[in-house]
C-alpha cells in the first residue's frame, strides 16, 4: 500500500491544525486587548485587570509548546504569523544605520536573530540581535526588545555582555549593538562533552552568581537563567549570562504576560502564580549547576503541571561537600531560605577547594 495518501492525509491534519490556532491567536488578542482597556478605550482599573489576567492565564497556558511562555503570549497577536523557514533575513555585506556591515548569522532563536558585524570605520566586530521578521509587529516582542537594551546598558559586570548601542535598520527592525561572545553555550557542551568536574562547577557558580548579584543590586530580575543562556567564553571562568530579553524590574511584573522565561527551570512560586522575584533566578542557578555537574538534564518540566511534579523531587547535583549543600539550598522550595546571590558569592570565596587561579582572582 501507498504511503503517500498517508502523508498527504497528515498534511491536511498539520495545516487544520495550523489554521485553528491562527483562529485562536486572534480571539486571544481581542480578549487582550479588552483586558487592557475597556469597551470606551479607557484604560482598566489595577484589580480589574488583575482579575481579568487571572481569568486568562489558564487559556493562555493551554496554548503553551513545552518551552518559552514568552512565546505563548507572542502567539496570541495577530500579527505572530507561524514560524518563518530557518533562512537568515540579512544576508553577507548588508549594512546597518549605515555603520554596520553583516558578516554571518551565528544564531537564531523564536524571537531573535544573532548576527556578526563590523564597524566599518573602527574594524572592530561586534554581535546584533535583530528580531526575526516574523516577530517584529507583536508589540509585547518589540517592546521587551526594547527593554533588554535598557536593562544591558544599565549593568557592568564582568560576566554580562556589554551593549553598545541600540539603532534602527531600515526596514524598521530596531537591533542591539553588544559585544561578540567567542564560545558556546553550556547547554551544547554538556551535550557535546558531558558534566563540568566539581572544581568547574564552583567556578561557574562563583561567575554567574556575580552576574546575578550585579543584576539584583541593580534592580533587576533575568527570569531565563538556563543552560543555554550561559556561554562558556573558555571555559567556565570565562562563564557569561546572555538573554535579558525578559529582565524585568524586581516587583513589577508584566499585565501583559503571566510568566516569562522556560517552565523547566521555573521556581515554584512561579508555578503557584508568583511574579518570582531575585529567589527564582537562586533556584534557577540551583538547577543550572545541577544540570552542569551531571552532564544531562533531569525531567523539569515541559508545562506548568509536569514542572510542578519535578519540583516535588529537587534533581541530585550528585556534589558532595560545601559544593552540594549549597546547590541543595539553592534549590530548597521556600525562595525566604535560598541564599541570596551575594551569599552565594561568600560561600564560594570561603571554600578551600576552589581552584587557586580564582583564589588569585
Amino acid at each position: 500500500m501507498s504511503s503517500a495518501p498517508m502523508g498527504e492525509a497528515a498534511s491536511v491534519e498539520g495545516e487544520a491544525a495550523r489554521r485553528e490556532t491562527l483562529r485562536v491567536q486572534v480571539r486571544l488578542d481581542a480578549l487582550v486587548q479588552a483586558i487592557v482597556a475597556g469597551g470606551d478605550g479607557r484604560p482598566r482599573l489595577e484589580p480589574e485587570r488583575r482579575a481579568l489576567v487571572d481569568a486568562a492565564r489558564a487559556a493562555l497556558d493551554r496554548l503553551g509548546d513545552g518551552g518559552s511562555a514568552l512565546a505563548q503570549a507572542s502567539r496570541a497577536q495577530p500579527s505572530a504569523a507561524p514560524d518563518a523557514p530557518d533562512t537568515a533575513s540579512l544576508s553577507p555585506d548588508t549594512v546597518l544605520a549605515n555603520t554596520y556591515v553583516v558578516r554571518d548569522r551565528i544564531g537564531r532563536g523564536g524571537i531573535a536573530e544573532i548576527y556578526q558585524v563590523r564597524h566599518r570605520e573602527l574594524r572592530r566586530d561586534h554581535a546584533v540581535k535583530i528580531l526575526r521578521p516574523d516577530r517584529v509587529r507583536d508589540p509585547v516582542i518589540a517592546r521587551l526588545h526594547v527593554a533588554e537594551a535598557r536593562t544591558l546598558m544599565s549593568l557592568r559586570h564582568e560576566a554580562i555582555p556589554q551593549v553598545r548601542d541600540l539603532l534602527r535598520h531600515a526596514d524598521g527592525r530596531a537591533f542591539i549593538v553588544m559585544d561578540l561572545l567567542h564560545g558556546e553555550t553550556l547547554a551544547r557542551a554538556i551535550w557535546a562533552r558531558g558534566g563540568l568536574a566539581p572544581d568547574e562547577v564552583a567556578v561557574l557558580a562563583r561567575r554567574i552568581a556575580g552576574a546575578l548579584a550585579a543584576v539584583h543590586a541593580a534592580g533587576f530580575v533575568h527570569g531565563d537563567l538556563s543552560p543555554e543562556n550561559v556561554m562558556l567564553c573558555g571555559g567556565a571562568a570565562g562563564a557569561t549570562l546572555i538573554d535579558f530579553g525578559v529582565a524585568r524590574r524586581i516587583g513589577e511584573p508584566d499585565p501583559e504576560i503571566a510568566f516569562a522565561g522556560k517552565w523547566s527551570v521555573a521556581a515554584p512560586e512561579q508555578l503557584d502564580g508568583q511574579p518570582g522575584g531575585p529567589a527564582a533566578d537562586l533556584f534557577a542557578l540551583g538547577l543550572l549547576l545541577a544540570c552542569a555537574a551531571r552532564g544531562e538534564r533531569p525531567p523539569l518540566g515541559t508545562d506548568r503541571e509536569s514542572a510542578r511534579a519535578a519540583r516535588l523531587r529537587p534533581p541530585d547535583s550528585g556534589l558532595d561537600g560545601r559544593l552540594g549543600r549549597l546547590v541543595r539550598a539553592l534549590l530548597r522550595a521556600d525562595p525566604d531560605r535560598r541564599p541570596s546571590a551575594e551569599e552565594v558569592l561568600s560561600r564560594l570565596g570561603a571554600c578551600g577547594w576552589l581552584p587557586r587561579v580564582l583564589r588569585r582572582r
